[in-house]
C-alpha cells in the first residue's frame, strides 16, 4: 500500500514578528505631506511556479487627494525595487527573486517625484516550504516505510533542502513522536517503523528565522 503524504499539507500560523520601529524616508517633503504603510506579514512562495507574493498592506494619508504613492521596497536595509500604493488598493506584489529578511518600504514620494514623509513598519517575510513537497508512505504487513522529502522554495525558486522533522503518529486523540528526523542537504531520507494498526501521520516543520514552518497530514489511516 503506497499513500502520498503531501495532499493535506497545513500551514502553522505565521508568527513572523516585527522587527523594530518605523523605518523614516529622510526625504524633505511639501508641508503637511505625509503618510504612514502597514505592511502584514506573509510566507513567501510554496510553490516553484509562484514568481510573486500579494502583501496585505494599509495606506494613510495626510491629505484626500493624495490617494497613491510609489515606496521602495527594501529587504535587510538592500533597496530591491519601487512600488505603487494607494489608499484604495490593500495590497502590492513581492517578487520571490527579492528574497527573503526584514522588509521595510522607505523613500515615500508622489508620482510626480515629490517627497512625501512617512514611514512603514518593518516585518519578517519567510520563505514558504514546497507544498509538493511530503513522503511517500509504503506498509507492507507491519512494516512502514516513510520516503520523506522536504524542501523550501528559494530566492531562485529552486527547491532548498531543510535538516530537520519530526515523524509523528496519532494514537488516539494525541499526536506522539516516531522519531525526530535528520534529513540529507537535498532535504530527503528513508525512515522505516513498525505499526500493526491503522493510524494517521504526520511530518512536523518547525519555523526557523528562514522558513515557516508547516504540517504533512495523512488524509486516511494507513
Amino acid at each position: 500500500m503506497k499513500t502520498l503524504l503531501r495532499a493535506a499539507a497545513i500551514t502553522f500560523a505565521s508568527t513572523a514578528l516585527v522587527a523594530g520601529g518605523a523605518v523614516t524616508t529622510g526625504a524633505v517633503a511639501a508641508p503637511g505631506d505625509s503618510a504612514s504603510v502597514t505592511i502584514q506579514p506573509v510566507t513567501l512562495a510554496t510553490s516553484k511556479y509562484a514568481t510573486t507574493t500579494s502583501v496585505p498592506v494599509s495606506v494613510a494619508t495626510s491629505r484626500t487627494n493624495l490617494s497613491s504613492i510609489v515606496a521602495t521596497v527594501t529587504v535587510n536595509g538592500v533597496p530591491k525595487a519601487d512600488v505603487s500604493l494607494s489608499r484604495f488598493s490593500t495590497l502590492f506584489s513581492y517578487q520571490q527573486a527579492w528574497g527573503a529578511g526584514v522588509v521595510a518600504l522607505v523613500n515615500f514620494r508622489e508620482t510626480n517625484g515629490q517627497p512625501v514623509a512617512g514611514a512603514s513598519n518593518q516585518v519578517n517575510f519567510r520563505y514558504g516550504v514546497n507544498s509538493a513537497d511530503g513522503a511517500q508512505i509504503r506498509k507492507v504487513g507491519k512494516k512502514l516505510t516513510f520516503k520523506i522529502k522536504v524542501r523550501y522554495i528559494g530566492a531562485n525558486l529552486r527547491p532548498v533542502g531543510i535538516r530537520k522533522v519530526t515523524l509523528q503518529v496519532k494514537r488516539g486523540s494525541k499526536w506522539r513522536t516516531v522519531k525526530k528526523v535528520n534529513l540529507k542537504k537535498n532535504g530527503t531520507k528513508t525512515v522505516k517503523a513498525t505499526e500493526k494498526k491503522k493510524r494517521h501521520y504526520r511530518i512536523v516543520v518547525k519555523d526557523t528565522s528562514l522558513y515557516q514552518g508547516t504540517i504533512f497530514q495523512t488524509r486516511n489511516k494507513i
